[in-house]
Order: structure tokens, then C-alpha cells, then sequence
């Protein structure tokens, strides 16, 4: 267990969801500007703006997006740097439907090299945002997405070899939306009332410019909870249901969400799409890069309430991360069924090849390395290199393993969603029931998933979404043939 994880295990109880912190004091002493004070629970959630089309035609809907620097007022009062998709941060949110074909131009005005993947996405090897396929500053690169694949809630993000964790951390993110009429007649809230919470830890310096440090390759973690891009945000809601699309964007921070209150989040889906049926679930664990989509009724609690959203892994100054306050008494038409959706789930074959991915840490002793060496199945990465040749179209399963080191690991497979079998030889999590494109492993955990890769052949990669051990080779590239 590393420091981080020792201070962050704690017990979540009714003390530790009464701890209340006004501001959150940051920047250096070091430093000769005098440290921020950062309002907690002041500043009113904000959503992504929904990206409009450049063209649409009867089967395909066109998009640009420039890559830009900007700035932007994260901390109230300061002016913070960022890169960005349209120079926001985050990004602005793609909503499409299933079987329309998404075009995206991507223009990089940055002074760095980009790359971008739709993370969940089924796409074409040369859209799908391989590590090397660069875009390089002043060049426009187009991603086309096929969207044949269920109503989710992905992201796109920057997918640059040995710069993913400062890319991603300096602002380029944003969600991407696939709907479609399966999900669409369902009485779940809409318009308004869906909201989705992306979740980003981030350290500033006294003149509220970012602070980007890999801990040794370690990882960042931040002393700024944001939440689409707004630090410790409040919402008002009313008494009725809302639905959150929650991401764990941050580069190496997990979640562990739950409701101070001690109400249930209702789970309605994961990674790839809805569940078969919702599950209640008290606490919600998020490892890097994962989703989960749930409704929390607001109709029982009194106006003038506020329950705050909690990370339970957090020591108590870090574990409230937003508050909601109940404002408003409201009717609502809005349901969750006992029968949301068939996933389409795969039977598992009598025979059926088996494949080993170990996620592993060693120590460098060398002069002037870094501390930790990140490797899978004992390899750095090498892009030229393939470790596995997977037949398309074929079942597979495959055993994810974290092995050595102290930290947590989000394995995440490109192009393919899975169904976790087992987890440590037992069943899958309440929340792990649904498909999946990444599943957080802490050390010594075990996963057998099985998985199909479909639509698609040429290179696609297999990685740790902890940001920094990806840059720093734990990545491996397999080809589907």
C-alpha cells in the first residue's frame, strides 16, 4: 500500500460526511505570489457546451474542432492557461446517434504534438488514435466514427506517446454522447435533468497557472477537485430525479463516490452502455477513465437539504467533492424501469483461447532514471512491436493482472468492450455487471474478462489509464487480423 493509498482508505461514516471546508488554500510558499484561497462550494456547476455540426447529410454529421491555448477563469479571480478542444476546458460534448457516422476535423494550433482517441469508441485503426499518429502543430487530422455500437457515454481524449498525461492534464478532454432510440424511449430524465459530472483533480501554482509534475512516473494526484472544469462546485436541484453521467477523467486518481446522505446511487449503466436492469449501490468505485451512469432521487429529501457527493477514499479535506442543494419542489415524470435494456451479452464458447496481460512495477536503480520502470507482461512498449494477433471476429478471454508496485491500475482495451467474468476468482463488482472498456485492478487483483473485436482490423493498443505510467511504457500494442 503506497502513501497515497494508506492516507486515502478511510472509513466513510456519518463524521467524516459533516466535514466542511469553506476554502481550500493553495500555491507554494515558495512561491513569491501569495496563495489562493479557493471557495468551496460557491462557484455553480457548469455543463460542457454540446458541439454543433459544420454539415450534416442523410447518413454522416460533420465536425471541427481547432486545438487551441487559452485562457481560462478555473480558480475565481485568476487566469489559468489552458490547452483545449475549441480552447475550453474541458472540451465541448459530441452527441450523435447510432449508426450516423461522426466526421471530426481536428486542427492543432497548439505549440505541441496531439493525437486523439474516442475512448470506448469501435473505430477504424487510422481513427481510433494509435500513440504515434501524431498532429503535428499547424496540421489538421480527420477521425471518422462509425457510432455502430450501443448508446453510451465515452470521451475523447488526447492520445499523444510519451505526452498523454500533460495533454490530457492541461485540458484536452470532453465527452462524447452516443444515443439512440432503444435508450431514447425509456422514461428516464432528459433535457435538463441529465447531467454529466466530469470528474478531474488538478494542482495550481500561487499565480493559478497549472502545476504538472509525474511524481517520479508515479502519478499525479491534485489538491483541486473539479468537476467540468469548475473547482468544488455547488448545483441546485429540485425534488425529483436527475441522471449523472459520471467520467473519472483524472490522470491518477480513483473514486469511490457516495451520497453523505447515504442514499443509493441507481445504477443504470456502465462503460458501454446501459445495464439489463438498474442496481442500487451506496458506493460507487471510478478507477481512471471509467463511467458510470446513474439517477439519484432527490424526491424524499426536504427542501433546504444539501447532500454533498463524496469520495470516500479521500482523507476528509479531500472527500466532498460537490454539493447539491435542494431548492425547489417539483413534480416529475421521470421513472426508472425494472427492465432497461437487452445488452447483447456474449455466451462463453466451450473452447475458447486464453490470453495473459500482467501489469507490472519494478524498481530502477540506475543514476538519473526515474525510480519506477511500468511494463506489461515484463516489455516496455514498443509501437513497432506486436504482442498480440487476435482473430476478428473471435472469442477470447483474457486475464488482467496487477502485479508488483502499491498503486492502482485501470487496464483499458481499445476498439472492444468486455464482459468481466471474474474478479478474483469471484464474481464481478455490483457495478462492473455491464460492459466494459477498462476495469481498475489494485495490487495483487485479478480479472477474467471476455471480449469480440469487431468491424475493424489493423493495430489497436492495451494500456494502464493511469496517465503517467502510460507515457513511461506500460502499453502494448496488439493487432487485430
Amino acid at each position: 500500500m503506497n502513501r497515497r493509498t494508506a492516507l486515502g482508505v478511510i472509513a466513510f461514516g456519518g463524521a467524516a460526511a459533516l466535514v466542511t471546508t469553506r476554502f481550500a488554500i493553495i500555491g507554494s510558499r515558495a512561491e513569491s505570489k501569495p496563495a489562493i484561497r479557493v471557495p468551496r462550494f460557491e462557484v455553480p456547476l457548469k455543463t460542457p457546451a454540446v458541439l454543433n455540426a459544420t454539415k450534416r447529410t442523410e447518413t454522416q454529421d460533420e465536425y471541427d474542432i481547432v486545438q487551441s491555448e487559452a485562457e481560462q477563469e478555473i480558480l475565481p479571480g485568476h487566469a489559468t492557461r489552458i490547452w483545449g478542444y475549441q480552447g475550453t476546458f474541458p472540451g465541448p460534448t459530441i452527441r450523435v446517434r447510432r449508426g450516423r457516422t461522426a466526421v471530426v476535423r481536428h486542427t492543432n494550433r497548439l505549440s505541441t504534438h496531439t493525437v486523439v482517441h474516442l475512448h470506448g469508441g469501435r473505430t477504424p485503426a487510422d481513427s481510433d488514435g494509435f500513440t504515434t499518429d501524431i498532429v503535428m502543430p499547424g496540421e489538421t487530422r480527420t477521425y471518422t466514427y462509425a457510432n455502430q455500437q450501443r448508446a453510451s457515454t465515452l470521451w475523447y481524449h488526447d492520445h499523444a506517446m510519451d505526452h498523454t498525461g500533460e495533454n490530457v492534464y492541461r485540458g484536452l478532454a470532453g465527452l462524447y454522447i452516443i444515443e439512440d432510440v432503444e435508450e431514447l424511449s425509456l422514461p428516464l430524465p432528459k433535457g435538463a435533468f441529465d447531467v454529466p459530472l466530469l470528474l478531474q483533480d488538478r494542482r495550481f501554482n500561487a499565480d493559478g497557472s497549472l502545476m504538472y509534475d509525474t511524481f517520479g512516473h508515479e502519478g499525479i494526484q491534485g489538491n483541486v477537485m473539479l468537476i467540468n472544469g469548475v473547482p468544488w462546485p455547488r448545483m441546485e436541484v429540485s425534488t425529483r430525479k436527475y441522471r449523472f453521467r459520471i467520467l473519472n477523467g483524472s490522470n491518477a486518481r480513483p473514486f469511490r463516490l457516495a451520497l453523505s446522505n447515504g442514499d443509493p446511487f441507481i445504477l443504470i449503466g456502465t462503460d458501454g452502455g446501459l445495464l439489463a436492469e438498474p442496481v442500487a449501490v451506496r458506493n460507487l468505485p471510478l478507477a481512471m477513465a471509467e463511467r458510470a451512469e446513474v439517477v439519484v432521487d432527490f424526491s424524499r429529501v426536504p427542501v433546504g437539504s444539501k447532500v454533498f457527493l463524496m469520495n470516500t477514499r479521500e482523507r476528509p479535506e479531500l472527500q466532498q467533492l460537490m454539493r447539491f442543494d435542494v431548492a425547489h419542489r417539483e413534480s416529475d415524470n421521470a421513472s426508472v424501469p425494472s427492465r432497461l435494456s437487452d445488452p447483447g451479452f456474449l455466451s462463453r464458447p466451450a473452447s475458447v483461447n486464453t490470453r495473459t496481460w500482467a501489469l507490472q512495477r519494478s524498481f530502477s536503480f540506475r543514476h538519473g532514471l526515474p525510480p519506477f520502470i511500468w511494463t506489461i507482461n515484463g516489455q516496455h512498449f514498443d509501437p513497432d512491436r506486436s504482442d498480440a494477433k487476435v482473430p476478428l471476429g473471435d472469442i477470447e478471454l483474457w486475464r488482467l493482472r496487477s502485479e508488483g508496485g502499491g498503486q492502482l491500475h485501470p487496464a483499458h482495451v481499445h476498439l472492444a468492450h468486455f464482459q468481466i467474468l471474474e474478479r478474483n476468482g469471484n464474481p464481478p463488482l455490483p457495478h462492473e455487471r455491464g460492459w466494459k472498456d477498462t476495469v481498475g485492478l489494485e495490487p495483487g487483483e485479478e480479472a477474467l474478462v471476455m471480449l469480440r473485436f469487431e468491424q475493424f482490423r489493423g493495430r489497436y493498443l492495451f494500456h494502464c489509464h493511469n496517465l503517467e505510467h502510460e507515457d513511461h511504457a506500460m502499453m502494448s500494442r496488439f493487432d487485430v487480423v
